[in-house]
């Protein structure tokens, strides 16, 4: 298990509160908030008829995507795969 002392911060995220814990620092945390919230928030208004879980999915695969993007341009693919679940946030 981590040794790392985790963090606890209340975001705010399409109107609803999510408690986080994690080892990240509460600024990194709260930047990674408004970055879903926002992204979400972009998504909604595009598609008023889709339900939040759905905007949550399509949220996700959009960042996924950004991040494989980025990640492809430093990484081998192969590697990129292997560590794909290795780090995260909380």
């Amino acid at each position: 298990m981590d040794d790392r002392e985790k963090n606890r911060v209340t975001l705010m995220i399409m109107g609803e509160e999510y408690v986080l814990r994690g080892t990240s620092s509460p600024e990194d945390i709260n930047r990674v908030g408004r970055y879903v919230d926002n992204l979400m928030r972009k998504l909604t208004e595009k598609n008023v008829q889709m339900s939040r879980h759905r905007i949550a999915v399509l949220a996700a695969l959009n960042i996924a995507d950004e991040l494989l993007k980025i990640k492809e341009k430093a990484i081998p693919a192969e590697e990129t795969e292997k560590r794909s679940t290795d780090d995260g946030l909380v």
